[in-house]
């Protein structure tokens, strides 16, 4: 059950990414909401971690984007996998593992980005890729980190409800 949910979170987060989330700019970065759900749901309580659920973002994302799909894979499977790997060493601290997640997840898939983008016929300047497009980027990230959490958490608690004993 969680799976199916978790995928239809991504593909509902992948919807509104591309209506919505990209008519909300600062400067030339708008907000990563599928980065964002998959941080979320990967630290919610009763899933488990994993980088493969990055590849499920990446594709949902790559449909959409003019990038090239591997780039989008090797990004969000990597932001995930460093999700995985905060979430196994500060374990305690869901909102710090959160926010630590999607900061560096944001910074990995903009750096392979602006990466690829030199590589190919359409450089970008690195300073100005990470002064125009990943710092609002990040920040409206920032932004969105609560609100998201505090949603899904909600509908975690709907979909695994605790049995109390009297």
């Amino acid at each position: 059950m969680r799976i199916i949910v978790g995928f239809l979170l991504l593909l509902i987060a992948g919807l509104l990414q591309v209506t919505l989330m990209m008519r909300v700019t600062l400067l030339q970065g708008h907000a990563d909401l599928v980065l964002i759900v998959l941080m979320v749901w990967l630290l919610q309580e009763g899933n488990k971690p994993d980088w493969r659920w990055g590849l499920a973002a990446g594709i949902m994302v790559g449909w959409a984007s003019a990038l090239p799909d591997w780039v989008l894979w090797i990004g969000y499977a990597a932001a995930a996998g460093l999700c995985q790997l905060l979430h196994q060493r500060i374990w305690q601290v869901t909102l710090l593992t959160l926010i630590t997640a999607a900061l560096l997840g944001t910074l990995i898939i903009h750096l392979l980005t602006i990466a690829y983008l030199f590589v190919s016929a359409n450089p970008i300047g690195l300073v100005d890729g990470l002064n125009f497009v990943t710092l609002p980027t990040m920040l409206l990230n920032l932004i969105l980190v609560l609100p998201v959490y505090a949603l899904l958490g909600e509908l975690t608690k709907v979909l695994t409800p605790t049995e109390e004993f009297a």
